[in-house]
């Protein structure tokens, strides 16, 4: 976290549940997400859905192996973890540009 907020990003988060994540995108409305597949016992593939539908980028972090993530999530990138997090923030901010226009 300590990589995005020393480039100047904003993090919001750590969310640990699947309520938190569903709060975070109704009062945040973030740029850009990176999503941990297992957020306890719930998987995060309904809040990904969700996502993708108000067109936010997103990424999973995760050590889950690509073929164990359902296919409609096949585009999406999986970074293992430790994430590099400057990595993943620099794909989801030309991402963000791409769908915003900027």
């Amino acid at each position: 976290m300590d990589q995005i907020e020393d480039h100047n990003g904003i993090v919001i988060g750590p969310m640990t549940t699947l309520e938190q994540g569903f709060s975070a995108l109704d009062e945040q409305q973030p740029d850009a997400c990176i999503l941990n597949i297992r957020l306890g016992p719930d998987m995060v593939y309904e809040l990904a859905e969700r996502t993708n539908d108000e067109g936010i980028p997103f990424i999973f972090s995760s050590s889950e192996r690509r073929e164990d993530i359902p296919d409609r999530f096949n585009a999406v990138p999986l970074h293992s973890k430790p994430i590099d997090l400057i990595q993943a923030a620099a794909w989801l901010l030309e991402q963000a540009k791409t769908t915003t226009g900027q």
